[in-house]
């Protein structure tokens, strides 16, 4: 990942906690969440992904944080796919702790999955998430 990209810049602060992935790395993540992200609304794909939870916290971080919390195991490494040249690594601990600093609400969209698990997450501008499980995991 180009260390000028605004979005390394942004999330600076957390530098010692992500890992961006490299061009190769980070456009095969890209495809990879596109497998699970919906034609017809912002979401998950109901073809692709199954046992799908929603939660609309409007600007309730706490309550969105204790949901992620009870969904989402804190021992695991996941990855976060902002588009195909903005993707990084870090625990799934971090994230729940730290998502309302990584994504701005009327801006960012963006996929998270586990690398350890059948987990993805679709987080929406909106401040919601979308949460199941990839039907087809290797």
């Amino acid at each position: 990942m180009n260390a000028t990209h605004w979005r390394v810049q942004e999330l600076q602060h957390h530098s010692a906690d992500i890992v961006w992935l490299d061009a190769e790395e980070a456009r095969h993540a890209y495809d990879l969440v596109g497998l699970h992200d919906s034609k017809t609304h912002l979401g998950l794909n109901v073809d692709t992904v199954d046992s799908i939870e929603r939660l609309a916290s409007g600007d309730d971080v706490a309550a969105a944080s204790s949901w992620l919390r009870a969904r989402v195991p804190g021992i695991q490494q996941v990855i976060v796919v902002f588009g195909e040249d903005a993707c990084f690594i870090c625990s799934s601990a971090f994230l729940i702790e730290n998502w309302s600093d990584i994504f701005v609400p009327s801006r960012d969209d963006a996929m998270i999955y586990s690398k350890d698990t059948p987990l993805i997450l679709f987080y929406c501008h909106e401040n919601q998430f979308e949460l199941g499980q990839r039907i087809v995991f290797d």
